[in-house]
């Protein structure tokens, strides 16, 4: 974060310097075009000469450091912004591939996609859960309820975490996770930052996401407690 101020600063700095100081400062250009004006006053031709000669050297050398200043701050600022977004991919890389190995390390976890994955191949006919599995689906879906604010804050785009969008529809489309948590009523408003995820990424992915017969979007609260977060 103290980069990315670092980056931030110095990009209001070049700024400054580059549109905004120069209109507080005397016209270099124009005062040099009132002295070669004058020059023609002299009464040694050689002399005229000479001075118009040296004018016409200022008066270049300044158009070119004027335009060279500001072609090297251009040149500054797209380098800052390209470090500053290469530093936000490689973060936002480092965080999915650590959700991705935590996901992978969790037996608990990886026991209840694997269920999942079994309810959805037939079809989510049969409940495959029990009150003792509650705790680990909390925990499948407390995964990725993280993803909601920071998504929300610009820290994390969705196009970075749509490599885990399966993982994700499977479970937030599945009939006995929103009966049992996501859409248990009393507890809909708990896991609201799931609602608004589900919204969001579903709208990224126009709209071709799996299991669609039992969608989120489908639950008679949805648009409710979408407003939560708005």
């Amino acid at each position: 974060m103290n980069r990315h101020n670092f980056l931030i600063g110095a990009f209001v700095i070049i700024i400054v310097v580059i549109f905004i100081l120069p209109s507080f400062m005397g016209d270099s250009i124009s005062d040099l075009e009132a002295v070669y004006a004058n020059a023609g006053n002299s009464n040694n031709n050689g002399e005229n000469v000479k001075q118009v000669t040296r004018l016409k050297y200022l008066f270049g050398l300044n158009i070119f450091l004027d335009y060279a200043s500001k072609i090297v701050g251009v040149l500054s600022l797209i380098g800052i912004l390209y470090q500053f977004k290469r530093e936000q991919n490689i973060k936002e890389s480092e965080f999915v591939l650590h959700i991705n190995n935590e996901f992978i390390k969790n037996q608990d976890i990886k026991r209840i996609y694997a269920m999942l994955e079994d309810s959805k191949n037939e079809g989510q006919q049969t409940n495959p859960f029990t009150i003792k599995d509650e705790m680990d689906m909390a925990n499948y879906l407390c995964f990725f309820e993280t993803f909601y604010p920071l998504v929300n804050r610009g820290v994390l785009c969705i196009k970075t975490i749509d490599i885990l969008a399966y993982r994700y529809f499977l479970a937030i489309n599945n009939r006995f996770m929103q009966e049992m948590l996501i859409c248990k009523p009393g507890k809909e408003t708990a896991w609201k930052d799931l609602y608004s995820l589900h919204y969001k990424w579903k709208k990224y992915r126009k709209n071709q996401v799996w299991q669609e017969e039992f969608d989120l979007s489908r639950n008679e609260k949805y648009q409710e407690i979408l407003k939560l977060n708005a």
